[in-house]
């Protein structure tokens, strides 16, 4: 999800293509998706060949994230204040020279700091698709470019795997892993000329100043958070990993006090503190960042496990996983019926309900030791279905009652909690999934690994059951 917001006035060129101005962004958009569930499938051919630990593997997936969850909301206020499509272009290069950088990385260490350079890039990069569809596309003409944008998404999720295990298979010039990256080369020099040549500039006329020293304090207290959850798991909690979590809490701490300083002041925070107030907005957060806890965790340990414990191939793992997304898209096309019929409250339970009957398959399908028969399958069709099912109405029942005043912080916050809760699924899940590992690496410890993973997985889908009644109920 990107930075949905009450838009500004603007000076744009908006003559000419709107339609290819948004096949332009996104085209980029696109990338963003799928290079944060790419390198999934790649992990136990990226271990073996950089002799990377497990918690490093962890934060090749976990830094991307971090980056850009750490500096979504300010690449968004950059290009209302610079202009976006020069925030765009910029982002895009960015994100091409760290592509070519993890392609090429000789080391784990280095993989780690260019996957968070691809973060930072996409964080100044992705902000800009929604503001440019905003700007230039007709008002007729928008709820079908935003219907395209959701399709676009879901693509990008099955994609993403299923161009990394493609391109596995196929080990071009025996570079095995890189071309995962690599790939994203010719797709950004187009997106570049494309953009140089046929997307308008727009920028706000209201050109507040973004705060630095929150974005940092931001950043700081969920690196903190991750790299000691991460690495501290995988080094046996030294105390070097118990400091760093013990900073994080008062890092949040402060980067609260300051964004009430702000605000007090009449500056523009980057969290607005009067969000907090709101009981709808706390629990809705709270249901969508658990939401992002159990899914990019569950298709990296699914992964690793069906490779690394039976021998799949990394196309065939990935292969796999295409019903869950399959489910999601039919959920989002359900889900318009259903909150007519039931509304946003009712809408999200019942998804959430679906999620939990797919999460209980799943549990029962790894019991079996069926991990590619028709207990997963349909486990995975199910979750997916619930997923979609109640993401589409969530996010209209939290931002429906945002003031539109902070109607684009909101938004900003949503698409950040979609990245830490993606994170911290990473760290979390990632606990509970190498404690049967400790004891061998036989096909039986990685089953017991991946069902410990999917128990908490499943804990947290019932956790968000529970919270979804506490939303207001918007029927008519």
């Amino acid at each position: 999800m990107a930075r949905i917001q009450q838009m500004p006035a603007v000076t744009a060129k908006t003559a000419g293509r709107p339609t290819l101005s948004v096949a332009i962004v996104l085209a980029a958009a696109f990338l963003v998706w799928a290079d944060s569930s790419i390198v999934n499938v790649a992990v136990p051919v990226l271990r073996s060949d950089l002799h990377a630990t497990f918690g490093q593997a962890q934060l090749v997936a976990a830094s991307y994230q971090i980056a850009y969850a750490a500096l979504l909301v300010v690449g968004g206020r950059l290009g209302d204040r610079f202009g976006r499509r020069r925030l765009f272009l910029i982002g895009l290069a960015g994100f091409a020279v760290a592509s070519l950088g993890c392609g090429l990385a000789p080391t784990a260490q280095t993989l780690i700091a260019l996957r968070a350079g691809q973060g930072v890039a996409a964080a100044l990069m992705f902000p800009q698709t929604l503001s440019v569809i905003q700007v230039v596309v007709p008002a007729a003409r928008r709820p079908l470019a935003l219907a395209v944008f959701g399709i676009t998404s879901s693509l990008a999720t099955i994609a993403g795997p299923l161009i990394c295990g493609v391109l596995l298979r196929a080990d071009l010039f025996g570079l095995t892993w890189r071309p995962a990256f690599l790939v994203n080369l010719p797709v950004c020099a187009l997106g570049l000329l494309m953009a140089l040549g046929f997307l308008p500039e727009s920028r706000s006329e209201d050109t507040r100043t973004i705060d630095i020293p929150a974005a940092v304090l931001v950043a700081s207290a969920l690196t903190a958070t991750i790299v000691g959850l991460v690495e501290g798991n995988e080094a046996g909690w030294p105390w070097w990993s118990i400091g760093l979590l013990a900073s994080a809490a008062p890092l949040f701490v402060l980067f609260h006090l300051r964004c009430r300083a702000v605000h007090r002041r009449g500056g523009t925070a980057l969290v607005p503190p009067p969000l907090w107030r709101d009981r709808t907005f706390v629990v809705g957060l709270l249901v969508f960042v658990l939401s992002y806890v159990c899914v990019p965790a569950f298709f990296l340990y699914l992964s690793v496990t069906l490779q690394d414990g039976f021998g799949q191939s990394a196309l065939g793992s990935a292969l796999i996983a295409t019903p869950y997304a399959l489910g999601a898209m039919a959920g989002y096309q359900l889900s318009v019926r259903l909150r007519r019929a039931l509304g946003g409250r009712g809408c999200v339970s019942a998804g959430t309900a679906a999620w939990l009957v797919g999460s209980a398959g799943l549990l029962l399908a790894v019991g079996q030791q069926s991990l590619t028969g028709p207990v997963l399958l349909s486990a995975l069709v199910v979750s997916g279905l619930g997923l979609g099912c109640m993401l589409a109405p969530l996010l209209g029942v939290i931002l429906g009652g945002v003031p539109p005043a902070h109607a684009g912080a909101a938004s900003g916050i949503l698409s950040t909690g979609q990245q830490i809760g993606g994170v911290l699924g990473i760290a979390l899940v990632g606990m509970a999934f190498t404690q049967p590992l400790s004891a061998g690496t036989e096909s039986a410890h990685y089953r017991a690994a991946l069902f410990a993973a999917v128990v908490v997985i499943t804990i947290a889908v019932a956790v968000n059951a529970v919270l979804a009644r506490f939303l207001p109920d918007d029927r008519p």
